[in-house]
């Protein structure tokens, strides 16, 4: 049974749904097409009462056609909390959003460039933690993006980018849920195809497995392909495996890329013990990273631990160290719901196509590369290729590759596009 967790405190007395017959959700979706020039900004959103979703802002760019702002209808979308360098800092996504700090209850949808002449089944893109749709797919306004591969071949392309960078993963598939909803609205498509990447894959393969809160909407079968791209699809140790991260992480610094969660509840500064807890994934203390607690799994029987970095030990199983205390990975795990183990007993919709795609080349600038195993420089190569528990409902594995590439080449190399677009065109 998944667990909640602070700031779920209100939930722990229900049951994670399991069945989707047992509630209806927030809302129901109405899927009648669109018609063009309906009202100012050329679309009209047609729900029934109980709509999920409203469109509170749209926007031009030069990225995209247009970028949306859909914002829940769900009373009880919760608030989450983010740390500072956590905030929204691309102009464009900002005005979308409105703010830098959007709530997690906002979800923006582009529209790229031909979504309205193009044809095919749609194909929304799925971002990972850190990053939005701009740096994700288009990156940053070059045409070198995934985006464009999949546009210049007459794909009808969408992309979401979430409010919180290290959000709640079924929070982040519920918001998936409301894209895909307004991308069928638009495109009157009965089903889309996902391509998801990092920690966006875990949201995606929660949605297509109708795992979530009780409150939230069931799934619609409306994915037709879902390719999960260097995802933890057996969860991750990082933080706790490399002990080292912290002291990068420490002090913390007005960075983006420097918005990641540490393993330590204390750090010795300067012979002076500094609460470093908030920075940490602990619940107890702001959770301010739930989407990466609820990506740890413990890996260390099948690699052993780098007993080279500082506090090594006492960082993974808890514990006092020379230099830190830290919870330990158990801690996190259980803080996080055991998130992966559960997920793993709830199989992927039985009409899903699913698509692995995983490299194997661990030489990612500007981090720490996981060497203790096969992996992409993040991800290991046995965790992003595990499949079987997905397949255990009937859904069908279309395809499964392993490049030589890491972790951010896998959706911006030539080689790793051409694949996923081939697979996507495929009858």
């Amino acid at each position: 049974m998944f667990k909640f967790t602070k700031p779920w405190s209100f939930f722990q007395a229900g049951v994670l749904l399991l069945g989707s017959a047992l509630v209806a959700g927030c809302g129901t979706p109405s899927l009648q097409p669109l018609g063009i020039g309906s009202n100012a900004d050329g679309l009209s959103l047609k729900t029934s009462s109980k709509a999920l979703f409203q469109i509170s802002k749209t926007i031009e760019t030069s990225a995209w056609a247009r970028i949306e702002r859909l914002s829940s209808n769900c009373p009880e979308f919760p608030k989450e909390n983010a740390r500072s360098n956590g905030r929204q800092t691309d102009p464009e996504i900002v005005e979308a959003f409105g703010t830098a700090t959007p709530p997690s209850s906002d979800v923006l949808l582009h529209y790229a460039k031909g979504w309205d002449k193009n044809t095919g089944t749609p194909v929304l893109l799925v971002h990972g933690a850190l990053v939005d749709a701009n740096t994700s797919w288009a990156l940053s306004g070059s045409k070198e993006g995934l985006l464009k591969t999949l546009t210049d071949k007459g794909m009808r392309v969408f992309a979401v980018t979430f409010a919180h960078r290290h959000g709640d993963n079924l929070l982040q598939a519920e918001s998936i849920k409301y894209a895909l909803t307004r991308v069928r609205q638009v495109t009157g498509a009965k089903k889309v195809d996902v391509v998801s990447h990092s920690k966006g894959t875990v949201a995606a393969r929660a949605l297509a497995s109708d795992f979530r809160y009780p409150w939230m909407t069931p799934y619609q079968n409306d994915i037709r392909r879902l390719v999960l791209v260097a995802g933890p699809n057996l969860g991750m140790d990082f933080t706790f495996r490399h002990p080292i991260v912290n002291l990068a992480l420490y002090p913390e610094k007005d960075n983006r890329l420097f918005n990641a969660p540490m393993s330590w509840s204390k750090t010795m500064i300067m012979g002076i013990w500094v609460d470093t807890s908030k920075q940490s994934m602990a619940t107890d203390n702001g959770n301010y990273f739930p989407g990466q607690s609820q990506l740890l799994y413990r890996w260390d029987k099948k690699y052993p631990l780098p007993m080279t970095e500082q506090d090594w030990y006492t960082t993974y199983h808890g514990g006092q160290g020379f230099i830190s205390i830290s919870q330990g990975i158990d801690k996190a795990i259980a803080d996080g719901g055991d998130f992966i183990e559960t997920l793993r007993k709830h199989p992927l919709n039985k009409d899903v196509n699913l698509l692995v795609l995983a490299g194997d080349h661990a030489d990612v600038q500007g981090i720490l590369n996981e060497n203790t195993g096969p992996s992409d420089g993040v991800v290991f190569v046995e965790s992003a290729t595990h499949t079987e528990d997905m397949l255990k409902g009937g859904a069908k594995l279309f395809a499964k590759q392993v490049l030589h590439l890491n972790h951010t080449e896998l959706i911006s190399n030539s080689e790793s596009k051409d694949w996923i677009a081939k697979q996507l065109a495929r009858p």
